[in-house]
């Protein structure tokens, strides 16, 4: 026996009538030009993704601890020691660079060879122990060169240490007076 006395609101009317039936999305009716162009820009978008996530995106790196990341650093033939000073005052540029100055001048890096990447406001210069040039270079090359041997940031910023697999980062203040010493 049916219920011929049920109520029936206006929106589950509206609801019964759409072309959707009961309750769903109307279906939406494409040309195939629209289609293709939809196709299109989803290609373009995956390609946007890929091409960020290979060239522009950061290197990731795992956390850990100091001694793994030192053992990585004595087992390694070159490492690379960066100094970034971008937006960092003068007074903590200094306790950045005497940081970086400890760390090189201690037995970690050894008779290693060493390249050191200096950014600040203007730009970034390099300089390697195997040869006496330097050269100019971007920030973003900068983080593409870092990636090619274990490294140790040295920024400003409030003091900490953190250590990962393939780097480490140093953040210091003008406040900082305590040694940089690794290893």
């Amino acid at each position: 026996m049916k219920n011929e006395n049920k109520k029936v609101s206006p929106i589950e009317k509206k609801a019964a009538s759409s072309p959707a039936g009961k309750g769903g999305f109307p279906s939406i009716k494409l040309s195939e030009r629209d289609r293709q162009a939809g196709v299109a820009l989803l290609a373009v978008a995956a390609i946007a993704l890929v091409a960020y996530v290979v060239f522009l995106a950061p290197p990731s790196d795992t956390p850990s601890d100091m001694d793994t990341f030192v053992g990585r650093v004595l087992g390694a033939p070159s490492v690379s020691l960066f100094f970034d000073m971008r937006n960092t005052p003068p007074e903590a540029a200094s306790k950045i660079y005497q940081c970086g100055v400890d760390i090189a001048g201690g037995q970690l890096f050894g008779s290693k060879t060493v390249t050191t990447y200096a950014c600040d406001s203007s730009g970034c210069i390099s300089a390697s122990s195997a040869s006496n040039g330097s050269t100019t270079l971007t920030y973003d090359q900068v983080q593409k060169k870092l990636g090619e041997a274990p490294y140790i940031v040295v920024k400003g910023g409030m003091p900490s240490t953190k250590f990962f697999l393939h780097h480490a980062e140093i953040t210091v203040d003008e406040s900082f007076n305590t040694s940089c010493k690794l290893g």
